[in-house]
């Protein structure tokens, strides 16, 4: 089977296959939303990144340079696509080079980047309706994407057999063209999904003629990867499916970004334990359990006793490796069904879940208490802290997650004034 078959299944569908003319436009929007997270992040991995060829990371600009069909370059639309996109590319330069060396960028000059990508938008919505009209150039582009798209693409018959593979798919999957032509798309099945999976998918296929969703699959190394997938039936004039029409892209990288800035969202850089937002979200799980277990939960609430001498006369180095270390012996302390998180600056939380008796939160607490007291060694002096903690017990010192922080901050405010390096249950009388 040649490529003519994929050209004119797209300009038979044309409606449908139109955002698939913009495969290179989607990598661009990734690149985009990566650009604008290292200026909002200043994340030093991510600045360096973007200090190296803008252009040529963005794989919009390298599938725009090659493109060497005189029909499509001659088009008005697709000329002005490329002036546009230049621009972007210089003002996206001045930004990430202000950032790397710490000037501050304006409201204007971020504006302006703004509306330059919206330019270079309404640019590629010009080309598209351009050839709306043009079954040549839709077919001359959509051969030209095929084979040079980062995405995979499978067409097969009716019956599910592979006719046709991209240079993309056998990037991704590492097998040759010779090894698919003709087997079933099964052979990348993960394991991952079950029958009733697979069902569901046929059943909307056949009844909407289209499925897209985030799929497991295996390279053929045995690799299991994640892809986003879309499968589309194409028919006949008689409405009777003649192919299939498979285009998959591997997600690693964005799990993987997802996971990167989810980290970000919900720990701690500097001591690697949950933050405040973790912590909350985590009290209130356990809140919702302990309602239905009848169990009790503790907060506890740290507060680190001589801190600050610490950063003064040893400098904010060594008030950063205090941090680490504490974090590290709460850690070591703690059950691993216990959540640790630094709550800001000096200070800590600790959420104990399922107790049944206050015995066991005292011995928690003095562990901790002992564990933080030993001196810590940095570069041959040793720094001393101890800390200071309140504990406010649900649900007979409140049932939501800010009245039991709150209350466990009071009690550890108590512990501080009552001579520091010691633990304190909220009570009312001491509130």
């Amino acid at each position: 089977m040649d490529l003519s078959l994929f050209q004119r299944l797209t300009a038979s569908e044309l409606d449908q296959y139109l955002s698939e003319i913009d495969l290179a436009l989607e990598y661009h929007n990734r690149w985009l939303a990566a650009f604008n997270r290292a200026l909002v992040c200043h994340d030093q991995e991510d600045i360096e990144h973007f200090s190296q060829d803008l252009l040529h990371q963005c794989y919009f600009g390298r599938w725009y340079k090659s493109m060497d069909q005189v029909v499509i370059k001659e088009e008005s639309a697709f000329q002005n696509i490329g002036e546009v996109h230049e621009q972007l590319h210089v003002h996206a330069r001045k930004l990430i080079d202000a950032v790397k060396h710490h000037y501050s960028i304006s409201k204007e000059q971020y504006d302006q980047f703004t509306e330059i990508n919206k330019s270079f938008r309404q640019a590629v919505n010009e080309l598209k309706a351009s050839i709306k009209h043009d079954l040549k150039l839709i077919a001359t582009l959509m051969g030209k994407i095929f084979e040079n798209a980062e995405e995979g693409v499978i067409i097969t018959d009716k019956e599910a057999n592979i006719l046709n593979v991209n240079p993309a798919f056998c990037h991704v999957t590492g097998f040759e063209y010779d090894e698919v032509i003709g087997k079933n798309p099964r052979i990348l099945h993960s394991g991952r999904q079950d029958e009733d999976f697979y069902k569901k998918l046929w059943h909307e296929l056949t009844h909407n003629n289209r499925w897209e969703g985030e799929i497991w699959n295996r390279r053929k190394d045995g690799k299991i990867y994640p892809e986003w997938l879309s499968i589309t039936a194409v028919m006949d004039d008689s409405g009777e499916v003649t192919h299939y029409v498979a285009i998959f892209s591997d997600i690693t990288s964005q799990k993987d970004s997802e996971e990167r800035l989810y980290y970000l969202a919900h720990y701690d850089n500097l001591s690697k334990l949950p933050n405040r937002l973790a912590f909350h979200d985590r009290l209130k799980h356990a809140i919702s359990q302990a309602r239905r277990s009848h169990h009790q939960v503790a907060v506890l609430f740290l507060d680190l006793d001589g801190f600050k001498e610490v950063n003064d006369s040893m400098g904010h180095n060594a008030g950063d490796q205090v941090i680490r270390e504490v974090a590290s012996r709460l850690s070591a302390a703690m059950r691993e069904s216990d959540t640790i998180a630094r709550f800001g600056g000096d200070e800590f939380t600790i959420l104990i879940s399922e107790i049944d008796e206050r015995k066991g939160i005292e011995t928690a607490a003095q562990k901790i208490i002992d564990a933080v007291a030993m001196p810590i060694h940095i570069e041959n002096q040793d720094a001393r802290v101890t800390t200071s903690i309140g504990i406010s017990l649900y649900p007979q010192d409140g049932d939501d997650i800010e009245t039991l922080i709150r209350q466990a901050d009071m009690a550890m405010y108590e512990a501080k004034g009552a001579g520091k390096n010691k633990f304190i249950f909220f009570s009312q009388e001491g509130a």
